[in-house]
């Protein structure tokens, strides 16, 4: 290989090292989950099967960067779950921590690629102790050996080998290039011939591009001995049967028979080969009928993914933003204009906008169950740490989120998992003494709810102790003596800054610190927390946010001068020409008779102090917030709106009842309602109407 060539092979390498680094973590976190869902599930087969071939695509593809430390480290993990495969050693809870410390390890390997500093050798070799002592012997720490006579010592220089090499099939998909071994192969022998067998290549028109079919026959000379060319093709042990046979220097390259095998006549040559033909397709055949599923698995996931840098999606949301204000302005000119055939223009441009932005915002929403299962390690070790037994159930974790709201939901939903674990779930022994099972259940949950997410997180622990968090608020003077604050007004009291009603300060609470910046985070992605809880049953933690932070379907309407933005998937229906049954008071809150129901009903005119006269119409507006309903008393309905939301500036944060802002086509600003916030300024209706229409509700 020249000089050029490989300075190229060179810059290559560095230039893929990044994707390696990805790649890695994400096989790693893969890593992670198996083992934990083993922890239920030990003799699952495909589970162990799927968690052998991470490290070892790991190892193989870390050889390849001649990264060494983790090659070698990461051997030693593949051996024992090779050995835990074969059965010979069993997954307990013991060997599940070992390997999940080793999967630490390997991600600090990896993170240090391109750091200055090393890795610490000792905790790594403690680590492989601890994984040898677990197989007991069970397993063999040496590289693959296919013959007897592979066990020879040094050899004579340029003693001369026969290396029988049967690729499996899914070689390529596996991130290997049999021309690598090849490569190496020349830079510690001598190669005199390369044979490929012909008569396992399929067929044309059965002949998949992606598949492996080599099967090939190299004779070389070399002054190595046999155990240094059997170490070239550790790398490749799961894609490759390998079979090296010393070689007399007299002898001509065979056909493909092994030496050990009697000469045949030539009456018998052919069937002979026919025999060798069938041999090696029965050594191949057996692991690529096993693997072709997976196989054709990871073609189809090819063919549907492709990574995209998330800085350049991002920009192009940003300009769809601006193409939908544009194409509404120009939506509304058109409208003056009168012309019917450029009024018709306007609408398809608007139609295919709306099908862009559906497309494109589809592109950012992800399945927040990636999110969830990283919880799982954390209710492990904390459960570990904690002495909790600790059943963690997942639902919903199909649900699509915006990729946005799911990178900065993550740390707010840890504190709450973490404060679950500590706070509310009891030790065996208080379980125990309390009636309940030892082990308490820990559910996540998550489903789409009135054009939002919800997600729950529910404990069956102790409960929230609703005395003695009020004593401690009138300690510190945020109740006021005399006052008796209902069962939500006291939860809320833990969202309070250094709220906290721990004895003891520990490593994982008591300082007050972070529920407050839980509920900031939350409200800053316009979210709401909610918590309920009954006092020795368990507590849970509902969390609300909009789908995505970016572009919305939304229902406009105007009161006074001004216009606002429900989103549409909050808007049950609209009740035209009704206003409220009786006066309103002085906050705009008031209630309608709808079908025989009580409905509250807020006036925006009213609650946002609008000076404008009074309209001659009004309408209701019916939303959905949670498990609750109620009516926006507005002038006009103004019909959908494709809507870009805006964040508002820090001088309008404190505003009641609003997430965000939008431009309209022409210009004007509209303001985006959170409903869950409107909600609870319109959910205390006047009693006395309340109780008449209870009365007679006809």
């Amino acid at each position: 290989m020249n000089t050029s060539a490989h300075d190229s092979d060179e810059q290559f390498l560095r230039d893929a090292l990044p994707a390696f680094i990805s790649e890695s973590i994400e096989l790693l976190d893969q890593i992670e989950q198996l083992l934990l869902e083993l922890e239920t599930n030990p003799s699952d087969r495909e589970l162990l099967d799927a968690l052998f071939r991470c490290a070892h695509t790991i190892k193989g593809s870390a050889g390849l960067f001649g990264l060494d430390e983790i090659v070698a480290f990461t051997h030693h993990v593949e051996t024992f779950l090779d050995a835990v495969r074969e059965e010979k050693i069993s997954l307990d809870a013991h060997s599940s921590r070992l390997l999940l410390s080793s999967g630490d390890q390997i991600r600090r390997l990896v993170n240090l690629i391109s750091e200055a500093e090393s890795p610490i050798a000792d905790e790594r070799e403690a680590l492989v102790a601890g994984l040898m002592q677990a197989m007991g012997g069970a397993g063999e720490d040496t590289p693959p050996q296919t013959n007897a006579q592979d066990t020879a010592g040094p050899v004579a220089a340029e003693s001369r080998y026969t290396i029988h090499l049967s690729f499996g099939q899914d070689t390529f998909r596996d991130g290997f290039d049999p021309l690598a071994i090849l490569e190496y192969l020349a830079t510690i022998a001598s190669i005199e011939t390369v044979s490929p067998a012909l008569d396992l290549i399929p067929m044309l028109e059965q002949l998949d591009a992606e598949d492996c079919h080599l099967c090939l026959e190299v004779v070389l000379t070399t002054d190595q001995d046999q155990a240094a060319l059997a170490q070239a093709f550790e790398l490749f042990r799961e894609d490759c049967d390998v079979q090296i046979e010393p070689t007399p220097q007299q002898d001509q390259p065979s056909a493909v028979r092994p030496s050990s095998q009697p000469e045949a006549s030539d009456a018998d040559a052919d069937v002979v080969t026919d025999i060798e033909v069938a041999a090696r397709s029965d050594v191949l055949g057996a692991p690529r009928a096993e693997r072709k599923t997976s196989g054709e698995r990871r073609r189809t996931e090819d063919a549907t993914f492709l990574k995209v840098r998330a800085d350049r999606l991002d920009e192009v949301i940003n300009l769809l933003g601006e193409l939908v204000i544009a194409g509404a302005g120009t939506g509304l000119l058109a409208q003056r204009t009168g012309d019917s055939e450029l009024i018709e223009s306007a609408h398809q441009l608007g139609r295919l906008i709306e099908e862009i932005r559906n497309g494109t915002l589809q592109l950012r929403m992800v399945q927040i169950g990636e999110t969830f299962g990283r919880f799982r390690r954390v209710v492990h070790d904390l459960a570990a740490e904690l002495g909790k037994e600790v059943h963690l159930e997942i639902v919903g974790g199909e649900t699509e989120l915006d990729k946005s709201m799911v990178e900065r939901i993550n740390d707010p939903l840890m504190h709450l998992v973490r404060n679950a674990l500590d706070h509310g779930l009891e030790t065996r022994e208080q379980r125990v003494a309390a009636g309940k099972p030892e082990q308490g259940t820990l559910r996540i949950a998550a489903s789409h709810d009135a054009g939002g997410i919800l997600i729950s997180i529910q404990d069956d622990g102790r409960g929230i102790n609703r005395e003695k968090v009020l004593a401690r608020a009138r300690e510190r003077g945020l109740v006021a003596a005399g006052v008796t604050p209902s069962d939500v007004e006291v939860f809320a009291l833990i969202f309070e800054p250094g709220f906290s009603t721990a004895e003891t300060v520990t490593n994982l609470s008591g300082r007050g610190v972070g529920m407050d910046v839980v509920r900031r985070n939350i409200q800053s992605l316009r979210g709401r927390i909610d918590i309920h809880s009954v006092e020795g049953q368990g507590t849970t933690i509902e969390v609300r946010l909009p789908l995505t932070l970016a572009i919305i379907d939304g229902f406009l309407v105007n009161v006074a001068d001004s216009k606002f933005i429900f989103p549409l998937e909050a808007v049950v229906e609209v009740v035209e020409n009704r206003k409220a049954d009786q006066e309103l008071d002085a906050h705009g809150c008031g209630v309608i008779e709808l079908r025989g129901q009580v409905l509250p009903v807020v006036s925006l005119r009213t609650l946002y102090q609008l000076d404008a006269p009074e309209s001659s119409r009004c309408s209701v507006v019916v939303i959905q917030s949670g498990a609750k309903r109620y009516g926006v008393l507005v002038d006009a309905l103004l019909g959908q709106h494709q809507t870009v939301i805006k964040p508002l500036s820090r001088i309008f944060r404190s505003l009641r009842g609003m997430s965000g802002s939008s431009i309209l086509g022409n210009g004007e600003v509209a303001l985006i309602f959170d409903v869950n916030a409107l909600a609870l300024l319109a959910e205390h209706p006047p009693s006395r109407l309340l109780n008449q229409l209870e009365r007679n509700p006809s």
